[in-house]
């Protein structure tokens, strides 16, 4: 939702498991930046965030195939 201002209201009204999971999912890779950056370790930052962004895919696609 912090990526994606635009797209706020949506997911909050959306409470299937799959997207739960993947929001869930999202929240741990974004911890685990956060931690590989403190630690300097920048390859692992990089490849967490292409998990991320592909997070984001699933969720807009799983928002999109409910509406």
């Amino acid at each position: 939702m912090l990526r994606m201002p635009a797209w706020r209201a949506e997911p909050q009204q959306i409470t299937t498991p799959d997207f739960l999971d993947v929001c869930e999912a999202y929240e741990l890779i974004w911890n685990a930046i956060a931690a590989f950056d403190k630690a300097g370790a920048t390859e692992k930052v990089e490849e967490f965030r292409t998990l991320a962004e592909f997070l984001e895919g699933e969720a807009l696609l799983i928002a999109l195939h409910i509406h």
